[in-house]
């Protein structure tokens, strides 16, 4: 049976961080390496946590081919965990945020067939009507565990990095470029996508990138059959 834990001290932050950019195409990106003070502990408690299935959709394939699934955390404010990620889009964007949510998700993937691609299916983060905002990701597995890690992609028809006339065009002729829930492998991806860069994971790594960039989860080989691949997001809006 699980235990009790204070989400402020299992997922506290180093106090020395460094801010380094990704280096992606166009793409300003930055992370931080040992965003984490304990990335062990972190794995330990979202490993153990039971996760429960989202989009899933009565034809599509989760809990068939694959479980991809979501657990929440509520946190309260102020919560040292965002708060220096909000300092480090200050720092980096000159930009002022507020969390999204009074929570963090963690995505929590793992296969039960082989993969069926090298990456998930390409989007953005974009909801509501905030000026901007910003995607917070925090890779949860251990050294030994990671593989691959985040893709970020320009839409092939008309090469952009971001949702423009040609993708929402795509969008209304052609179901095969939504993320629908159906599945978590992309349809033809060569049709639609070029991929623009990556970054790897490693262990309480932090990636920060503007939301309206198209990306999705990077996967060069089978790697998450016997555990679960995990990240912790949540969202930052201007």
């Amino acid at each position: 049976m699980g235990q009790p834990f204070l989400f402020d001290e299992v997922f506290a932050p180093n106090r020395d961080l460094k801010i380094e950019s990704a280096e992606i195409d166009d793409i300003p990106a930055v992370v931080v390496d040992d965003y984490l003070s304990d990335p062990e502990i972190a794995r330990v408690i979202a490993g153990d946590s039971p996760a429960t299935n989202w989009k899933t959709t009565p034809d599509g394939r989760n809990f068939t081919d694959y479980y991809d699934c979501r657990l929440r955390f509520p946190v309260l404010f102020p919560n040292p965990l965002i708060d220096a990620a909000r300092q480090i889009v200050q720092e980096v964007y000159a930009i002022d945020t507020r969390p999204q949510n009074p929570c963090v998700d963690v995505n929590w993937f793992k296969q039960i067939n082989p993969r069926r691609g090298d990456f998930a299916v390409p989007h953005h983060d974009i909801v509501g009507d905030s000026p901007r905002m910003f995607t917070c990701l925090i890779y949860l597995n251990r050294a030994s565990e990671c593989s691959g890690g985040t893709s970020f992609f320009r839409f092939r028809e008309s090469g952009s990095l971001v949702a423009d006339r040609a993708y929402h065009e795509t969008t209304q002729r052609d179901p095969r470029i939504v993320e629908a829930g159906k599945d978590y492998w992309p349809v033809e991806p060569d049709l639609f996508w070029d991929r623009a860069g990556n970054v790897e994971m490693a262990p309480g790594r932090l990636l920060i990138f503007p939301s309206e960039f198209f990306h999705a989860a990077w996967h060069p080989q089978d790697s998450f059959q016997s555990f679960p691949r995990m990240t912790l997001a949540f969202w930052l809006n201007q």
